[in-house]
């Protein structure tokens, strides 16, 4: 999202009947001063049928690491459905290690910190991650091999949010095994699934895919997840489908 294209998506979306928050207010904030400049260019946004309410963004421990970092790309929201359903949603886009460097490790470092604070509701987390670098059945690879220095911590700043104890990518939970993953992003000639949804155990899923015309059709360099969950509680057993979120 961009300040250019920010009032078009509010006036469709409003007039649609969903409520909308963004961290655009955010996108205006001066960067540090960097050769060469950096410009605070995009930011996130929620929206949702029913209420819906901006919850506190990511905080950092080291004065330093909240100074260049980039809070207007993470976006948290309480969202309260018509029949009084209630989920957090946090949505982030992670910055490129290739140009930003260890600011993509803290950023991440504080995005679990932030989604291992208490809540009563289920939860998800989605965006562009801008990781794993590679992955299979076994597994993923994350980008601390391009780190050396940081190798380490790294390693275990991006797995935090990959491998979340309490959160489940919803894709790979869906995945047959054997059948090749999507690409979300491509990345010069290579193509990765930077773009994820992650649930609660309190959300079962339904379906997950990946809207790849997107990207075969240059409707953008990133294609579309669409992941139908319900509220578990509200599924029965043989129940096809409980309370959709």
């Amino acid at each position: 999202m961009t300040v250019t294209s920010y009032a078009d998506w509010c006036r469709g979306l409003l007039a649609a009947r969903y409520s909308v928050v963004s961290t655009v207010d955010l996108v205006r904030l001066p960067y540090p001063a960097f050769e060469p400049p950096v410009r605070r260019k995009y930011f996130n946004l929620l929206a949702a049928r029913g209420r819906i309410a901006a919850l506190p963004g990511l905080t950092f421990s080291d004065p330093e690491h909240l100074r260049v970092a980039f809070p207007e790309k993470y976006i948290a929201a309480r969202i309260r459905s018509t029949d009084g359903m209630e989920l957090d949603v946090h949505n982030a886009h992670l910055p490129p290690g290739s140009t930003r460097g260890e600011i993509k490790m803290h950023a991440f470092q504080a995005i679990r910190k932030r989604i291992d604070e208490p809540t009563g509701v289920a939860r998800i987390v989605c965006g562009d991650f801008n990781t794993p670098q590679a992955e299979d059945d076994e597994g993923t690879t994350t980008w601390a091999s391009a780190h050396p220095e940081l190798r380490e911590e790294w390693e275990t700043a991006e797995r935090g949010v990959l491998e979340h104890p309490t959160l489940r990518d919803v894709y790979r939970e869906h995945h047959r095994p054997g059948d090749p993953y999507p690409a979300s992003h491509f990345t010069g000639r290579t193509r990765r699934r930077y773009d994820h949804v992650y649930a609660s155990r309190e959300l079962d899923l339904v379906g997950c895919r990946y809207l790849t015309d997107w990207l075969t059709e240059r409707i953008s360099d990133h294609a579309a997840v669409e992941a139908e969950m319900v509220l578990a509680n509200e599924r029965s057993p043989g129940q096809a489908r409980g309370r959709p979120v």
